[in-house]
């Protein structure tokens, strides 16, 4: 289909529009990731994912007119989700936004004068495609840069047209926050991260927009400290995507068995047989020193049933930390049972390995929410965890095993219980795939966030 008949479709539809604002990082239908793009990009597809699947259409505002850095690939126009959600995906799509300067800038360098400048050439975009601005249902801003463009673009409308659009934000993360988590850090680090400006409109945005939502208890905590009134407040921690991240039987994971199985330079069957007679610890994340990825090898290689586990780590190979991991592993001792995932793996074989695995296990020192941790709960895992982590200090509790140090003998020790004690592995495992498949999918909490912006009336 040509982009003038998706427009043109898009257009015709009588589904409710919904404006997302997400403008800093490169915004794409899938997310390739950078420095300055993470947790927030995933949460916003997979959040326009739940609102199609309740009949709204979505256009998503990302800044753009640049290269993406690593991938090289040119973020500009507009880009429709069809190729990626066959269903509905005609009705999601993103608009790049220029502000003329044609290179990725991070989101502590972005100024007025950048916020100012997509701002006009938003309302370019809108006569190019004919966006009907009246019929807009609401504006979902994420991050404050997104924030402050939203509310740029409030203002225009009341001064050229004379109406504003309900307005609601989500911070993901707060320059207070940050700033504390910084304060150890080096003097040309933290003034380079310009925490005075990001409070300052942070402060702004949550006087001016409708509604503030919360993605975690820290967010809510820290918004009282900016002494803004809040008009409403929402809470809306990440959701899983149920579908994809659920138990599966061994049949269904020939991605995962796949990805396993090369790295371990094994064939099929016997990759089977060692995923079969042996518990399989997971750990995913990021490449980073917060994530602890050190302290989780270190951990597993002191476990007493070391020919009754094996443990898969991804690592990304960001330069200096990845060689630092490698170097680590090379010296452990029970090594044999690691498989280190060092390449790209998509969302699909990411859910497969889940699926596979027995329990997830995460030491992290820093942590929104919790994303990896309620996917591995979705999949049926066992969740063994850092206290860092708000999923599983609030939500999971007693159904997850809390580690209160950064003690390898304390991990290694409940690592060793839940080989010891299968019975017990399977009630954990259970306990937590309840309680996210009920309360924690992207559909469910998205139904009510829109059923409590109508009893709030803010929408209709």
């Amino acid at each position: 289909m040509l982009l003038k008949e998706k427009h043109k479709k898009f257009n015709k539809s009588r589904r409710r529009h919904i404006l997302i604002i997400t403008n800093h990082g490169c915004h794409s239908p899938i997310i390739k990731v950078t420095t300055d793009t993470g947790g927030q990009n995933f949460y916003v597809n997979d959040l326009c994912k739940a609102l199609l699947k309740l009949g709204y259409k979505v256009t998503i505002l990302n800044r753009g007119g640049y290269k993406h850095p690593t991938t090289g690939v040119l973020h500009k126009g507009v880009v429709y989700y069809d190729d990626v959600w066959k269903r509905n995906g005609i009705y999601c799509r993103i608009v790049y936004l220029e502000d003329g300067i044609n290179k990725f800038i991070p989101k502590e360098q972005l100024t007025y004068d950048n916020l100012q400048k997509e701002k006009r050439f938003f309302f370019k975009i809108v006569k190019k495609i004919n966006i009907d601005l009246r019929n807009i249902y609401f504006i979902s801003s994420h991050y404050w840069d997104a924030g402050v463009l939203g509310i740029f673009i409030d203002d225009e409308l009341k001064k050229k047209l004379g109406f504003s659009l309900p307005h609601i934000w989500t911070p993901h993360s707060l320059g207070i926050l940050k700033k504390k988590n910084y304060k150890n850090a080096p003097e040309d680090v933290v003034k380079a991260l310009n925490f005075p400006f990001r409070i300052k409109n942070e402060k702004k945005i949550i006087s001016t927009v409708d509604g503030v939502v919360s993605t975690s208890s820290k967010i809510h905590r820290t918004l009282t400290k900016y002494g803004s009134k809040i008009k409403n407040h929402f809470w809306f921690p990440p959701g899983v995507d149920v579908k994809l991240f659920k138990p599966r039987k061994l049949r269904r994971c020939k991605n995962g068995i796949k990805v396993l199985k090369d790295a371990l330079k094994l064939k099929r069957n016997q990759l089977i047989n060692l995923i079969t007679n042996k518990v399989l610890f997971l750990e995913v994340s990021r490449t980073a020193k917060s994530k602890q990825k050190d302290l989780v090898l270190k951990s597993f290689s002191r476990i007493k049933s070391k020919d009754s586990a094996l443990l898969a780590m991804t690592v990304d190979k960001e330069p200096g930390l990845y060689e630092e991991i490698l170097e680590l592993y090379k010296r452990l001792k029970n090594r044999e049972n690691i498989v280190i995932l060092d390449r790209f793996l998509t969302k699909e074989e990411i859910s497969e390995i889940f699926s596979l695995a027995d329990v997830y296990v995460t030491a992290s020192l820093m942590e929104g929410w919790g994303m990896a941790v309620q996917e591995a709960a979705a999949s049926k895992c066992a969740i063994i965890s850092s206290k860092f982590v708000p999923f599983v200090t609030e939500v999971l509790k007693d159904n997850a095993f809390i580690v209160n140090k950064n003690s390898p003998r304390l991990y290694a020790e409940k690592m060793d219980i839940l080989i010891e004690e299968p019975n017990l592995r399977k009630r954990l495992a259970s306990k937590c795939y309840k309680i996210v498949k009920k309360h924690y999918s992207w559909d469910a909490l998205t139904t009510k966030l829109i059923k409590k912006m109508k009893r709030r009336k803010i929408i209709k």
